[in-house]
């Protein structure tokens, strides 16, 4: 059930990322710097990879994990840098693009799950060879 959610939450962060940068980019005239649009885009490479890879192999939760903590770095990294530099204007596409405080808090959420999962495991395995 948990990889199922984090499968959802994966496929949704991908794709409004991506609509983002493609509404961004058609629009032409952005106020972005090019870092935010490059760390942007190689989280949706990695995003679509881990996809993809859903098909040939399995996805456990660690990949969930090193995908939610890449991108909630990413999501600090841009507003740092969009805070740091003068924007006087932003457009809904640019924000999805930038990302807020809630997607990082979102992520966060995902990873104590994943952990906590984790550790139920492994407790539990260490349980059965105890016994």
């Amino acid at each position: 059930m948990l990889k199922r959610v984090l499968y959802i939450l994966l496929i949704l962060t991908t794709a409004v990322r991506l609509v983002g940068v493609v509404a961004t980019l058609a629009g032409g005239d952005t106020s972005l710097p090019a870092a935010v649009l490059v760390a942007t885009s190689l989280t949706i490479i990695y995003g679509v990879l881990l996809l993809v890879r859903r098909f040939i192999f399995t996805i456990r939760l660690k990949h969930f994990i090193q995908f939610f903590v890449v991108q909630s770095m990413v999501f600090a990294f841009n507003l740092a840098v969009v805070s740091q530099t003068v924007l006087l204007s932003v457009t809904r596409a640019e924000t999805l693009v930038v990302g807020s405080v809630l997607d990082i808090l979102i992520n966060c959420v995902a990873i104590y799950y994943c952990v906590k999962t984790l550790r139920r495991i492994k407790f539990a395995a260490a349980r059965n060879l105890a016994d």
